[in-house]
């Protein structure tokens, strides 16, 4: 005859297995990133963007859910690195960045940066190598800008914090350039009317832009191969193609209507 007595032990464990499995089978469903805040048109402040839209969409067609938070560019890369987050937001894979996150196969996308300086003030170079000693130039901190920036000679690294102080500097002449990748610097530039006063020179690099993971997560690399496959899946049917062209559409709308 049975020891009525265990029932209860029984029962309790029983739940509490329950729970656990329903516990981590939430976890696998659902991934926690950090996603930057001034990076238009890929990451917006108000929590969209191109950005959002392919790791949304592409997390969503392996059955997991995006909790995203926004925070500036230089947080989000910590909270990564601490683990306090899954991943981290169009993070470009370089010499010193490959080492500190897990990264999938797949970039969301490429992005060119270039020279920006006031048309003023113009500096009459044709290359970044050609810059002149103690050059002064802004960049955001935290953001990344190829393997080759640590190697410009004699030039002065300004760090700010977004891209209206970069371009308020130019219109100050406080730096002799900023580095700022295009279509950001288009609209950043837009927004504030100053286009028929900053311009771009020559380039700086083109970087892949990934969703980095935390390699404080076990599940970082399994996290990885499933934005993979959700990417895959977006090229395949054609709606990687279309999600690109209508953020880019809608940000040409938006700078547009900006126009006086």
């Amino acid at each position: 005859m049975p020891n009525l007595n265990l029932l209860p032990r029984a029962l309790s464990l029983l739940l509490c297995l329950i729970s656990y499995s329903l516990a981590a089978d939430d976890m696998a469903r659902t991934v926690k990133l950090a996603a930057e805040d001034n990076w238009a048109p890929y990451a917006e402040s108000s929590g969209s963007g191109l950005s959002h839209s392919l790791i949304n969409s592409a997390f969503s067609r392996v059955g997991i859910e995006v909790d995203s938070i926004v925070v500036p560019y230089a947080r989000a890369v910590v909270m990564a690195k601490k683990g306090i987050v899954d991943g981290v937001f169009n993070l470009v894979k370089e010499k010193s960045t490959q080492d500190q996150f897990i990264f999938g196969k797949q970039a969301l996308f490429s992005a060119t940066a270039s020279f920006y300086q006031s048309k003023q003030s113009p500096l009459n170079v044709e290359s970044k190598w050609q810059l002149p000693p103690n050059t002064r130039v802004g960049i955001i901190d935290g953001y990344e800008y190829g393997d080759e920036l640590s190697e410009l000679p004699n030039i002065q690294i300004i760090k700010l914090s977004n891209h209206n102080q970069l371009i308020n500097l130019l219109l100050l002449n406080r730096i002799d350039t900023a580095i700022m990748y295009d279509l950001v610097a288009e609209q950043y530039i837009e927004q504030m009317r100053v286009s028929s006063e900053i311009g771009s020179t020559f380039i700086n690099h083109t970087g892949q832009v990934y969703l980095a993971f935390s390699k404080k997560n076990p599940e970082a690399e399994h996290l990885a191969e499933m934005l993979d496959t959700g990417l895959t899946a977006l090229k395949n049917d054609g709606s990687y193609q279309q999600i690109m062209s209508s953020s880019f559409e809608t940000a040409r709308h938006l700078d547009m209507n900006l126009k006086p």
